[in-house]
This record gives structure tokens, C-alpha cells and sequence, in this order.
């Protein structure tokens, strides 16, 4: 199928037809601050087309979210939505996040047998969603996505490409599932020859924008290489381990899980948590193996950059910058990449 076009006077009309067979989620305010928020309609909806605040990753894995309940006569699912999840407006580096996160939770390799492991939660939400990815036009001076290979107009990860051109959205179904709802729904009209080209005039325009790429060959092995080299202690001497960064960030997933009981029922819950908290690595004996702020940065950076990538074969960072305009400290990660591959035993 060709590309379509959407008059954005009638985008109210898209999502009321898409909310029909979809649950819809698209960028909004909340207290001041752009997240995904559910969509029957077109109000509410953020469509300045900007970066939100927090990345779309809590549709598919909440921030909290009941596994079960339990009490004397046994244990109870929680109760599914009957309908799919549909997200408006999401960036390349968001999309690109979700499929990183089903290699943990829809594929995750097991130890030591190297078996597969499929989260039915995150199965449930992310196997049956429809992504309608948003090109970034303007990217923002703390993006770099183009450093692990997305880019403005990437499609990794996406059912329908989107282009905004002013008044017009242009779509572009990849694959059957975006084919089979652009043919569904009734307010698209063809697009042409010259949309086309708009679209690739865009994309230049937004691809001149972005940072120089440095080398990043070898950076997997340079932190092995450093691993208990002094430079993780002048790297974490501003951080104050608040994890806004991680919290913000589309492909952190730690989580905590806990018991919620009273009497003779509860609730077993799993909870975002973060490797950047001292008691995330607290044991029992009071024994905390990371203890130290400079252990705890460096099993952040580690643990994108190097044990992901030893793993599954791709870098865990997408570059969207998040965790750069959240740090209440300016902890710059391009700027820690940087000097981890330029360091050779002693700082400048």
C-alpha cells in the first residue's frame, strides 16, 4: 500500500474510528509535563510534535502493575483489556526501545541452558499493539540517536510511518498489521509524487541536524578494559543517584517485585526500581555489593554498553537524551562515552 495523507482537521475523526477495535494512547500534559496518556478523541493530545518527557515504555511495561492476587481459595489473574494498544506519535527512539525490551521480556536468554524466555504481561500488550512512529522534523540538541544507528526518519520498530508537513500527516503502512487498519478506516486520501518528495527533503533536513557520530568500535571491550580503573569515580562524583535517568530512559527495566498482603488475601506486584538506588543491590545480610555511587554509574554504563551488546548484539541506548535533560546534576552521557573512549590510564 502507498502512502496515505490525514488533513489534521479530521485527526479528531482518526482517533474516534481507530478507538474503536484500539485501546489509544498518544503524547499529552500531565502536571506540566508531555507523557503518553489514553485517547478517545483528539483532546488532550500534545501534537507540537516534541520529544515528550517521559518515553512510552510504561504502556507495555507499568510502572506498577498487579501479577496476581491471591487468598484462601487460591490465586486470580488480573483482568486483560479486550482490546489491543494502539500509540500515536512515537519517535524512532522509543519504537526502537520496544523492540530492545522484547529481547528481555518477549525473548530473554536464559542461563545457563540458553533457553528463551517470554513474559506473558508484556507478550499480551506488545505482540498484538500497532506503533504509529512520528519522524522527528527538528530534533533536539540532546539527541543522538544516529550514534547506534536510528535516525530522524528510521521506521525500526514502527507499523505505520508518520511525517508531519504542516497541515497534512502523511502515512506510510510497513508492514500487514499498518496495511490492514490504513485500509479500515475511512479519512485518509492517496498521497503523491510530491509528498513523496517532501518527505525526503524532510528527512535531509533533519539528518543534517543531528551530532557528529564518533568511532564506538571496540567500546564494549574498552569498559571491560576499565573496569576498575579510578576514571568511574570522577565520572560519578556529581551524581546524586536520584535515577531520574533510568526512570525517564525507554529501555531501562529493572524492576522490584513485592507481596501486598492483609489478613488472609494480597497482591503480587512488579515495580520499576533502579540499578542508581543504594538498596537495589541490598542484601539480607546487610552486605550491599555496590555500595559506592562510582559502582553503581559504572554498572549503568556497563550494563548498555557493554553486557547488552555481549548478549544480544545491539547497544541498550537508543540516544533520545532523556536522561541528559532530566539529570538535575548535567551528567552528560555523551560527553561520559566520550572520554571513556579516549581514556588510556590517566585524565587530561
Amino acid at each position: 500500500m502507498n502512502m496515505v495523507r490525514l488533513d489534521k482537521k479530521k485527526f479528531g475523526e482518526f482517533i474516534r474510528e481507530l478507538s474503536v477495535e484500539y485501546s489509544v494512547y498518544g503524547p499529552g500534559k500531565v502536571g506540566g509535563k508531555t507523557e503518553y496518556i489514553p485517547l478517545e478523541s483528539d483532546d488532550g493530545i500534545d501534537l507540537t510534535g516534541h520529544l515528550t518527557d517521559m518515553s512510552p515504555k510504561s504502556i507495555f511495561f507499568p510502572h506498577s502493575e498487579v501479577l496476581f492476587e491471591y487468598d484462601q481459595n487460591g490465586i486470580r489473574a488480573p483482568q486483560k483489556s479486550q482490546k489491543p494498544l494502539a500509540v500515536w506519535g512515537m519517535r524512532n527512539c522509543d519504537s526502537r526501545s520496544l523492540l530492545m525490551l522484547d529481547r528481555v521480556f518477549g525473548s530473554a536468554v536464559q542461563m545457563p541452558e540458553e533457553e528463551r524466555f517470554q513474559d506473558p504481561y508484556w507478550k499480551d500488550r506488545y505482540d498484538t499493539s500497532l506503533i504509529f512512529g512520528l519522524a522527528c522534523n527538528e530534533p533536539l540538541s540532546t539527541c543522538f540517536c544516529n550514534w547506534f544507528g536510528g535516525g530522524p526518519h528510521n521506521r525500526n520498530g514502527m507499523d505505520v510511518f508518520v511525517v508531519d508537513t504542516g497541515d497534512i500527516y502523511l502515512l506510510e503502512p510497513l508492514n500487514a498489521k499498518g496495511e490492514a487498519v490504513i485500509g479500515k478506516l475511512s479519512c485518509f486520501t492517496d498521497a503523491g509524487e510530491e509528498d513523496t518528495k517532501l518527505v525526503s527533503e524532510l528527512a535531509s533536513i533533519a539528518e543534517a541536524m543531528m551530532p557528529a557520530e564518533p568511532d564506538l568500535e571496540g567500546l564494549g571491550e574498552k569498559l571491560v578494559s576499565i573496569f576498575d580503573e579510578p576514571i568511574w569515580k570522577d565520572i560519578s562524583a556529581k551524581c546524586v543517584n536520584c535515577g531520574a535517568c533510568t526512570f525517564n530512559c525507554p529501555t531501562c527495566h529493572c524492576f522490584d517485585v513485592q507481596d501486598e498482603c492483609k489478613g488472609k488475601k494480597g497482591k503480587r506486584i512488579r515495580i520499576w526500581d533502579s540499578c542508581m538506588f543504594p538498596i537495589f543491590t541490598m542484601e539480607a545480610s546487610g552486605h550491599n555489593p555496590r555500595a559506592l555511587s562510582s559502582e553503581r554509574v559504572r554498572q549503568r554504563v556497563m550494563h548498555k554498553y557493554s553486557y547488552y551488546p555481549e548478549k544480544y548484539g545491539e547497544i541498550l541506548c537508543t540516544g533520545c537524551g532523556r536522561c541528559i535533560n532530566v539529570c538535575p546534576v548535567n551528567l552528560d552521557i555523551k560527553e561520559v562515552l566520550k572520554r571513556i573512549l579516549l581514556y588510556n590510564g590517566q585524565e587530561k
